[in-house]
């Protein structure tokens, strides 16, 4: 062919050949493809079948590949000319996904549910497809549903370069300019009107409604292909007996008078701000009982309400600091573009989340402390690495008192569960599974004066040097010590942390995890099946068991192992 090369003409007959394989697949059903007898397929069919050599067959796996991504909602209204305020809804909504995707800027705290790209879940919201939801019922996770999507792409958009934000801003504005309003709108405005468009088109028959069920699915955090090459069923036995030396360890420790634990620096304690107010036990059941008037009875306080439950059940952290990796700060970007931790602002990262046990639902209140490093303590040292960090956790019961207490490392090791008098413990059962760890029950009473009336007393976590091990829970401290108070920020805002030159970048990689605050004892713990073991990582992705599978954010993580009391509402 003159003019054109071999390749060139090649690469064309391979466009031609799959856009024809991919036109008689899916221009209509396949099903229409087909004579009523599978077995005699139509002379068109039969007379393609009979000219396919292995390049075609493979040409067609990819075009049958490109029909089914077609039956994805978001592909369908691509396709769909009819109805052209949704057309350029879609259209823009895959720029923006093209553009955060292109840009590596995914954001992977909740998971996007395929063919619906306005739409994503978490373990909590998954665990309601599993159930017959009235139609105000699926509405109201639909909206949650919505929240988590149009939460995930603003944090996404932010954290663009400035050009690609620029032009997005153009793109809307031309859109919506020519489509949806004369004025247009901004990019967050967009897609809050798409999603909204394509909501309504996607979920209106009950057959669509079940589609979305089936795939708001959220995957757990293990990987099958590495249990099975590190020939799990036999080396989980050699890590159950590691796991069960370092509960006896933490026994012993926890045994200790707390006088008796051991002092290697200074005692500091990181308190919450002096304008912390507490609320009393009957405030706070107030506030959780009346955020119950929803169709799916998820307690949603206001804004304002969820900013008192935290100041009132804030923990103070009593560290014994030897060296300044023992001291909380604020997560920075250093001049080189790495994580650094301020410990010069002491700061609590806090977000809400949810527990279910039977039909309750109860609200969790998390705070985060981070470490600049946990120091190694040899070179050998397989647990020590750059950033270290705590997740304190409070589930509330309706009648103001916190039902358990939770805590884990940032890289979702060292789970311990604190129960109070009215978490009834379980006897756990598991012969070969890690089982939820108990090192201390808070037997004494955790408020004081009259009932109905009772303050609630703050939680004392008293936490080692460089390991930052957790060795006690307590309630009132008579001793004097050092005392600095600390900030409070929204986890969030380690999502999109501002660089020196000026644009933003999640702390977290798209995977979830925080590449540079990796272990060595990944070489050694992977047969367990999680991705990079000992490494940070964001909410949503914290496997707290190397024998089974758990996570600290299971929807139902704590129904097998305690009982919910039998209490009233008030």
């Amino acid at each position: 062919m003159p003019g054109k090369s071999i390749t060139e003409h090649n690469n064309k007959a391979i466009k031609q050949t799959f856009f024809r394989l991919y036109f008689y697949v899916c221009a209509s059903p396949f099903k229409d493809k087909l004579s009523p007898n599978r077995n005699n397929p139509s002379p068109r069919i039969k007379g393609l079948l009979l000219k396919l050599n292995l390049s075609s067959i493979l040409l067609l796996g990819i075009a049958l590949g490109a029909c089914t991504s077609l039956q994805q909602p978001i592909m369908q209204h691509a396709a769909d000319s009819n109805f052209k305020e949704l057309k350029t809804c879609t259209s823009f909504i895959s720029d923006i996904e093209t553009t955060i995707r292109t840009a590596n800027v995914i954001d992977a705290e909740a998971r996007r549910i395929p063919g619906y790209p306005y739409l994503r879940t978490n373990r909590f919201l998954s665990d309601f497809r599993h159930e017959k939801l009235s139609n105000r019922a699926f509405a109201h996770w639909v909206n949650h549903l919505l929240t988590l999507g149009l939460d995930g792409w603003r944090i996404e958009l932010a954290n663009l370069p400035h050009t690609a934000k620029d032009q997005l801003a153009k793109l809307a504005n031309q859109i919506n300019r020519s489509q949806i309003k004369a004025s247009g709108m901004g990019v967050d405005e967009a897609l809050q009107y798409c999603s909204n468009i394509l909501k309504a088109v996607d979920l209106d028959e009950p057959d669509e409604q079940q589609n979305l069920k089936l795939k708001a699915t959220t995957p757990d955090e293990y990987n099958t292909w590495q249990r099975v090459l590190g020939l799990y069923p036999i080396t989980a036995l050699v890590f159950r007996s590691g796991i069960s030396r370092w509960h006896k360890n933490t026994r012993r420790v926890f045994a200790l008078p707390l006088g008796k634990l051991p002092v290697s620096g200074s005692l500091i304690q990181y308190t919450p701000p002096p304008d912390s107010v507490q609320l009393t036990s009957l405030q706070v059941s107030q506030i959780i009982n009346s955020s119950f008037n929803n169709a799916l009875g998820i307690p949603e306080p206001a804004d304002e309400d969820v900013k008192r439950l935290f100041d009132s059940f804030a923990p103070v952290f009593e560290i014994d600091v030897v060296t300044n990796d023992d001291r909380i700060g604020t997560v920075e970007w250093d001049n080189s573009g790495q994580a650094e931790i301020n410990i010069h602002s002491p700061k609590v990262y806090r977000h809400f989340s949810y527990t279910r046990i039977a039909e309750n639902i109860l609200l969790q209140l998390n705070y985060t402390i981070w470490f600049p490093s946990r120091p190694k303590t040899s070179s050998f040292d397989l647990l020590g690495g750059h950033l270290d960090g705590i997740t304190w956790r409070v589930t509330l019961l309706p009648n103001g008192n916190p039902w358990l207490y939770d805590t884990m490392h940032n890289c979702g090791c060292y789970h311990l569960v604190f129960p109070t008098r009215d978490a009834t413990i379980i006897k756990q059962t598991q012969i070969i599974n890690e089982p939820v760890f108990i090192p201390q029950i808070i037997s004494p009473d955790i408020t004081k004066g009259p009932l109905d009336f009772q303050s609630i007393l703050r939680p004392i976590l008293r936490i080692a040097h460089g390991s930052h091990y957790i060795e006690r829970v307590y309630f009132e401290s008579s001793r004097s010590v050092q005392a600095i108070n600390y900030q409070y920020a929204d986890s969030r805002e380690l999502r999109s942390l501002k660089l020196d030159d000026g644009n933003y970048r999640s702390l977290y990689g798209q995977d979830g995890i925080i590449k540079s605050s990796q272990r060595n004892e990944r070489y050694l713990f992977w047969p367990m099946g999680i991705p990079s073991p000992g490494a940070m990582r964001q909410w949503g992705h914290h496997a707290i068991a190397f024998v089974g599978r758990r996570h600290f954010d299971d929807a139902r993580l704590f129904e097998e192992y305690f009982r919910y009391p039998d209490i009233g509402n008030d």
